[in-house]
């Protein structure tokens, strides 16, 4: 699941994923790791990006908004 690539990809941080459609490939992934202190939103959201590689590119996921926070 996309819950269980990101809490293996920012093991120190809180993830929450949500189905914004109900039919399981938009998606809406909140998630606040120290891996983003001190990086921009951009290099943010790519780390995102490459933790959900796979079902992005097989095509699971459809629309992706993320949300990052940093510790600080």
């Amino acid at each position: 699941t996309l819950r269980a690539l990101l809490e293996d990809a920012f093991p120190d941080g809180t993830v929450d994923v949500l189905d914004r459609t109900g039919g399981g490939d938009h998606f809406h992934v909140t998630v606040a790791s120290t891996s983003f202190d001190g990086i921009s939103l951009v290099e943010q959201h790519r780390l995102v990006n490459r933790a959900l590689a796979a079902p992005l590119a097989d095509g699971t996921i459809h629309e992706l908004r993320i949300t990052t926070k940093g510790t600080r």
